[in-house]
């Protein structure tokens, strides 16, 4: 399943060189993943009753093209088909107004027992809130 969200790129996240700073790039990524667990029923609510919330664990990412104030972005965000085991990953792409790919991120992550410290094996929710089939 993909997930698509459009972001008007502002003031404070530009850098020196008039294009967006790479840390915030990392920032509306988290945003949209946020935005995509909370509407699907697994916000910071949920997390704080069930002890059980997202971790990242690593990151790819690739800037190919850069991105100006005032410009209009959309990050399109799909998780990858589910192994089965306890870690998941979903590619985020940040495309221009043109269409045109300006960053794609990979992110291997998973569901943390606040609890415990672990990693736990995803929930039907868990899988649900981020548009994967448990089965």
């Amino acid at each position: 399943m993909i997930f698509s969200q459009s972001i008007l790129i502002r003031e404070q996240h530009l850098d020196t060189f008039g294009h967006m700073n790479n840390a915030t790039y990392l920032q509306l990524f988290e945003q949209a993943r946020w935005d995509i667990i909370d509407a699907r029923g697994y916000g910071l609510k949920k997390i704080e009753e069930s002890g059980l919330g997202p971790i990242v664990l690593e990151i790819q990412i690739r800037f190919s093209r850069e991105i100006r104030l005032r410009e209009t972005v959309e990050i399109r965000s799909e998780t990858e088909a589910w192994d089965g085991g306890k870690t998941m990953a979903m590619t985020q792409t940040m495309l221009n107004d043109k269409g045109e790919a300006c960053c794609v991120a990979r992110f291997l992550f998973g569901l943390f027992d606040t609890r415990s410290r672990k990693l736990v094996r995803p929930t039907p929710e868990w899988c649900y809130a981020v548009g994967v089939d448990p089965a």
